[in-house]
């Protein structure tokens, strides 16, 4: 039993442990598209906060984000390839700024449905940390 309660206990503290660096990603960007079954692009400003990580959240319909362009207000840029599919209403994993926290000016994104509907609106969200 009281094996038990430690057990608990400690399942407990780590969930607020990750509750709580749950709250520290922050909106970067939002966009809204809308998109058919050929691949898109899109641009979007970012709200100027240094970041370490970032995330991609999906809400509406279901997107794939095929490329994703980092460009930082230093002149530098990343790029990331290979996303995931991220079903809506779920976040990505985190992709780590290389070089250290960067602040990010804007974002380059290329997109397409992943389901088989011919049209579609989708709000893809970039989170930093």
């Amino acid at each position: 039993m009281r094996k038990t309660a430690i057990g608990m206990l400690v399942i407990g503290v780590m969930l607020m442990a990750g509750a709580a660096s749950a709250g520290d990603w922050q909106k970067v960007g939002k966009e809204g598209v809308i998109f058919g079954n050929t691949e898109e692009t899109a641009s979007m400003t970012a709200k100027e906060n240094s970041v370490s990580q970032v995330a991609f959240k999906i809400s509406g319909d279901w997107v794939a984000l095929n490329q994703v362009t980092l460009n930082f207000s230093d002149g530098s840029k990343q790029t990331i390839e290979d996303i995931p599919k991220v079903r809506p209403g779920l976040t990505s994993d985190a992709f780590s700024i290389e070089g250290g926290p960067k602040t990010i000016s804007s974002i380059d994104f290329s997109y397409q449905a992943v389901s088989s509907s011919s049209l579609g609106r989708a709000t893809v969200i970039f989170l930093g940390q």
